[in-house]
């Protein structure tokens, strides 16, 4: 039998991961998990409806999944350091253009502009970078890399600094040059061709995380026809109408409907980013160990829970927990969607099978903020918004329980018996 490996594999995959995780440091700190910042202090400053800065949010968050297809197919065809690269130059230009927007139109073309950078220098390019260089210790690995994502927000406090002290504008022209100084310094590390797969023995069938045989990775058309991978859309999707509603609307929902300043909003953020870290390395060490649906599953009623808490408190102590609770669910479940996509249907076509996958997904990251600020707008406001939240997630944690892995066998003892089904327990 035969099994992947992949070029970069081993200690030197590490600096990928490092260097993953500070591209996503930037994208999230400095777009992400801001834009709820850019909400209040654009709209303050223009009198623009908050509705069209809910769709730039939306945009984006469409455009990461939107061009996923073919941002996965490039990383496939070209490598993950050119496609990261302009990616980051695209996502300064959108910038700079928006910084010097003079009408909602204007502002709105730029954040397309925006958005096709983010997809092709975020989450997509880097997993698959990661993945290939580091198959072995892939749980571990993918728990590692979103440690950037919680790391931006803790940047959220010094992005409001300098939204107070400098305007929206300058500062949006600032993450401009910030982008493309340490977005170019940092994907120099990333793999630079696409990835070849030789041929090697087999580990030993007690080895804890085995590769599986590239005859027996499944292709996109062979994914798609089974049920894992549309429940794996409809959960991590569900999942994601949540996490986007509230990376948004934490803040308008403490400052506008709460009362709190920016400032404490923005602390509040970055709480939760902390606790999304924790939970993100938590699963990176143990999620090899315990059944990855049944902690997907835990993690979305949990969410649903901290939702409803969210729609009826009021105190600053509850809400902020109810923040933290969020982030650390959000951390558990994150690098659970990965590993178990690779674990189901292997290395060998996963840049086109994760492209896909995040295609679909995207919806929820679309929906969830639309969905918020449409309800908000009306008679139920936050609270209702809050409680239809809860109920996507439920459905999310149904899909979850439901999730069966798809049937064959991931390797062979030796004694020529199937060897237990690892996607069974992972």
């Amino acid at each position: 039998m035969t099994v992947l490996r992949r070029q970069g594999a081993g200690r030197s995959g590490w600096w990928v991961v490092l260097s993953g995780s500070v591209l996503l440091t930037l994208q999230n700190g400095l777009i992400m998990a801001a834009f709820g910042a850019y909400l209040v202090a654009i709209t303050t400053e223009t009198g623009w409806s908050p509705g069209v800065i809910a769709i730039g949010y939306a945009i984006v968050q469409l455009g990461n999944g939107f061009i996923a297809p073919l941002t996965g197919w490039c990383c496939d065809r070209f490598g993950t350091r050119a496609v990261s690269r302009a990616g980051t130059l695209v996502t300064a230009l959108g910038f700079g253009v928006g910084g010097i927007a003079v009408d909602e139109g204007q502002f709105l073309a730029a954040v397309v502009v925006i958005a096709l950078g983010c997809s092709a220098a975020g989450i997509m390019p880097l997993t698959v970078a990661v993945v290939q260089v580091l198959p072995e210790r892939r749980t571990l690995a993918l728990g590692l890399l979103p440690s950037g994502v919680a790391l931006g927000g803790l940047a959220v406090p010094l992005v409001v600094l300098a939204l107070e002290g400098l305007g929206w504008r300058v500062t949006f022209l600032g993450i401009a040059a910030v982008t493309v100084a340490v977005g170019l310094a940092a994907s120099a590390v990333l793999p630079s061709e696409p990835v070849e797969a030789p041929v090697v023995p087999a580990p030993a069938p007690d080895e804890r995380a085995a590769v599986r045989p590239a005859d027996e990775d499944h292709d996109l058309r062979a994914a798609v026809r089974t049920a894992a991978f549309w429940l794996l859309v409809v959960g991590h999707g569900a999942a994601l109408v949540a996490v986007s509603a509230i990376n948004l609307h934490l803040v308008p929902l403490l400052t506008r409907h709460h009362g709190m300043s920016l400032g404490t909003a923005g602390l509040a953020v970055a709480a939760m980013s902390v606790a999304q870290l924790v939970g993100q390395v938590v699963t990176g060490v143990i999620g090899d160990r315990i059944d990855k649906r049944h902690l997907a599953a835990g993690c979305m009623l949990v969410q649903s829970a901290v939702l409803l808490v969210m729609a009826t408190a009021s105190g600053f102590g509850v809400l902020v927990t109810a923040a933290v609770v969020h982030g650390l669910a959000w951390g558990l479940r994150g690098p659970a969607m990965t590993a178990m996509r690779t674990d189901y249907f292997g290395l060998t076509s996963f840049g086109t099978i994760m492209g896909w996958s995040m295609g679909f997904v995207s919806l929820g990251l679309v929906l969830g903020p639309l969905l918020v600020t449409a309800v908000e707008a009306g008679p139920g406001g936050y609270p209702l918004a809050l409680v239809l939240l809860a109920a996507v997630t439920g459905v999310g944690m149904a899909a979850f329980l439901g999730l069966r892995p798809p049937a064959f066998r991931v390797g062979r003892p030796r004694g020529g018996r199937d060897a237990p089904d690892r996607c069974a327990t992972g």
